[in-house]
């Protein structure tokens, strides 16, 4: 895998995208990072060891890009070019032809094939279908608003760079948020913006700001049906089409906290107290639009029988990003979890809050009901 990284730093692109992994490194949700075996992987949630030895820290992720195999070649969809090597994108299959609730458990199986060492970690409740990397195998990152910044960069030159140009600033006049709290993600941060169709924003802004923005989306696509979009089997509701330089683009937007010390799971330790089913009501959705999605909920009932100790919702997945509002009642079956979480002060954890929750670590688990 020397070679393929090799030859990928020959190409001009590359250094404008990527940045080296150190200890300034900041490890967010929907940021790739190029692993020393090739594969590209896209971190998720904000928890990735903070608290530990750099040596023992792993990114919480999913392997999406491998190198591409001539001997078994995927799908000609799966395949992408990035910095001159053929790439294949392992998730993209899976999700095309397989129902909702089979999306991660198959990943995990493809994690395992490419990278064996996948299959005796010891994974938490909340990263069961997740892949552990060690920060130490990690040569770079591609952090989202440098390559948006590299892309705009080329906008006088490229046609497909200016289109992304427009659509950013009409995106953030939109919103009504300054150009420069949008990055990209996806696979146009890794430079393959020649023929963009879906545009995987990150939006970095305090939560109240990203509740507001999410609101606004929401009555957006609710009113609009020209800007629905529906794919893999599901609507969702802060996603939509826009145009620029007469193209069509999905719009996709993750956000990512301002100050990461306001995700509530940051840095944590959860004990799985087993599996539940459970019914109740959202009373509060101000972290509903990122991953993971952290709602405060009562009038929980677990077997039919209140129990208040049940005060979070929490969908440690981003398949469910801005889907459930305030006053939604659900019922959602996962794992019973006692939750307790940490600040850092002066390189030590100290206590912040402790409660319970329902956890969630797959799609299709959660139903809206009347």
């Amino acid at each position: 895998m020397r070679e393929v990284i090799e030859k990928m730093r020959q190409n001009p692109k590359f250094p404008r995208f990527l940045r080296p992994v150190d200890t300034s490194t900041d490890f967010r949700d929907a940021t790739y990072f190029l692993r020393n075996d090739g594969t590209l992987v896209f971190s998720e949630g904000y928890y990735h060891g903070i608290e530990k030895p750099a040596e023992e820290r792993e990114v919480l992720s999913h392997i999406v890009f491998v190198p591409w195999n001539e001997k078994k070649p995927g799908p000609d969809y799966s395949r992408k070019d990035i910095f001159g090597r053929l790439y294949e994108n392992i998730t993209k299959e899976i999700m095309v032809n397989n129902p909702l609730d089979r999306f991660y458990p198959l990943q995990l199986e493809r994690y395992i094939e490419i990278d064996p060492t996948q299959r005796d970690k010891r994974r938490p409740v909340y990263g069961q279908y997740k892949s552990l990397v060690p920060v130490a195998d990690l040569i770079g990152s591609f952090p989202t608003r440098n390559s948006l910044k590299a892309i705009i960069e080329k906008a006088d030159e490229e046609k497909s760079a200016d289109n992304i140009r427009i659509v950013t600033e009409h995106t953030a006049d939109l919103l009504e948020i300054d150009p420069g709290q949008i990055g990209i993600s996806g696979s146009l941060s890794l430079g393959t913006y020649d023929d963009p169709h879906d545009v995987d924003y990150v939006i970095y802004a305090p939560a109240a700001e990203v509740k507001r923005m999410v609101r606004f989306m929401q009555k957006l696509t609710d009113r609009d049906e020209t800007r629905r979009v529906r794919e893999f089997g599901k609507y969702w509701p802060i996603r939509f089409w826009d145009w620029a330089g007469g193209e069509k683009f999905m719009i996709c937007p993750f956000f990512s906290y301002l100050d990461p010390e306001q995700a509530p799971l940051r840095n944590f330790d959860c004990e799985d107290l087993g599996e539940a089913l459970i019914t109740g009501r959202i009373v509060d959705d101000t972290h509903n639009a990122f991953n993971p999605t952290y709602l405060l909920v009562d009038e929980v009932k677990l077997e039919g029988r209140d129990c208040p100790d049940i005060s979070r919702l929490i969908l440690y997945h981003g398949g469910e990003r801005g889907d459930w509002r305030e006053g939604y009642r659900f019922r959602a079956r996962g794992n019973r979890v006692r939750i307790a979480a940490y600040r850092m002060e002066d390189g030590e954890r100290k206590p912040r809050e402790e409660f319970e929750a329902l956890l969630v670590n797959n799609l299709d688990q959660v139903a809206r009901i009347d």
